[in-house]
């Protein structure tokens, strides 16, 4: 038997009556007698919305009842009104019917079949039995389908026993599934294409106002085809027309001149980068002199610089003194929170013995041998108690 959601799409409330509320891990199972909430079922999310008072946050099909699950519980033999989120439902049904569309047209012009698809949050796909699809043929097959739309070919709902269904294109390519129950719920897009479908669509082709087909991906020697139907068109163009204004403003050009602006900023940004590493390069040796004259009464060099790299640390380190190959040397660079780079040398036995310390105070990880070690730390947070430990290292000489 087919549920009130499918009977009618567009029912969006509907008085049933609690037929079992079963408590579980995650909240209450609720059976009704009938449903408006569509089930998840045939690429399609389910609906939701409420029962009473109560929130439904998932509807699944178990066999031939439809499983509510809520946040609270319900009485059984109560007769309550249940609404679904008809923004969510439409949505849905404007992406599922949109879908039949789509994978109609591209069977009768190119042979693709859709294997499987995915109607997500904000796009969906299509999977098709071709390793490619060219941009030219997208562009035939998306402005088909809203030539169709612009027709407004009438969506129809038929319900077949098993032996009418027989007569179905798709049921003799693929069969029957062995588990399917009569009536058999047939959705046919007059003069397009006629397929057995469990979900909630529109009456007509001109309640999608058009489809946009995105980009692709490859995968398993198929290919997923993207694509936006009805209201998520819409949406997709008010949040891009929001970023070309921003951009307008920001680059302080016209749309036309956008990529241009971005490529020239990219340029000038490459240039500061490179000047801006060698200019950490000469200061890493001015500082490396600064701290090497420090060291010859200390006899080591403990340092931490937030704005540089791996570069700078190397400059560093070939800035020293000769004589450094006796002191304890800890050079590291990054930032407090999220930590960086770091090389620790000295003589062998020193280092062996603080390097187990220093790594699990600045949540590193390295590895190194002959008195230096290099690496990772996760945190800089406690990088000034490196010093306190290389200062106890010293004062045991």
């Amino acid at each position: 038997m087919a549920f009130a959601c499918q009977r009618n799409s567009y029912l969006k409330e509907l008085v049933s009556k609690v037929v079992t509320c079963t408590q579980v891990k995650n909240g209450y199972e609720v059976i009704l007698n009938d449903t408006v909430f569509f089930p998840e079922g045939g690429g399609q999310p389910d609906d939701h919305g409420k029962i009473g008072d109560v929130n439904v946050s998932r509807v699944i099909r178990r066999g031939p009842k439809a499983i509510h699950v809520t946040d609270g519980p319900l009485r059984e033999g109560d007769e309550l009104k249940c609404s679904i989120d008809w923004k969510r439902r439409f949505d849905h049904m404007q992406q599922h019917s949109g879908q039949h569309l789509l994978s109609a047209v591209l069977d009768a012009k190119f042979g693709f079949k859709t294997t499987s698809w995915d109607l997500g949050k904000s796009v969906s796909h299509v999977e098709l039995n071709t390793p490619k699809i060219s941009s030219k043929q997208m562009s035939e097959v998306e402005d088909e389908c809203n030539e169709r739309i612009r027709n407004a070919k009438n969506v129809q709902v038929h319900y077949l026993t098993k032996e009418q269904a027989m007569d179905l294109e798709e049921v003799k390519t693929r069969g029957l599934p062995d588990d399917v129950i009569e009536p058999i719920r047939v959705i046919e897009i007059h003069g397009v294409e006629k397929n057995m479908c469990c979900g909630t669509h529109v009456e007509n082709l001109s309640e999608l106002q058009m489809i946009k087909l995105l980009h692709t991906e490859s995968m398993r020697g198929g290919i997923r085809v993207f694509f936006l139907v009805g209201d998520r068109v819409l949406n997709k163009v008010a949040i891009g027309y929001d970023v070309e204004k921003k951009l307008t403003k920001l680059l302080s050009c016209g749309i036309d001149e956008h990529s241009d602006s971005v490529e020239k900023l990219k340029g000038n940004l490459r240039v500061s980068q490179k000047s801006n590493k060698n200019y950490l390069k000469e200061l890493g040796k001015f500082e490396a002199k600064e701290h090497s004259l420090k060291a010859k009464e200390t006899s080591y060099i403990f340092h931490f610089r937030e704005d540089a790299d791996m570069d700078y640390i190397f400059s560093f380190l070939n800035g020293l003194a000769e004589e450094s190959k006796d002191w304890i040397v800890f050079v590291s660079a990054g930032t407090v929170k999220n930590g960086g780079q770091f090389v620790l040398r000295g003589p062998e036995q020193k280092i062996a013995k603080i390097s187990s310390e220093i790594v699990k105070t600045i949540e590193g990880k390295g590895g190194g041998k002959k008195g230096q070690f290099q690496g990772k730390a996760n945190s800089f947070k406690k990088v000034d108690e490196v010093e306190n430990i290389i200062q106890g290292a010293v004062n045991e000489s």
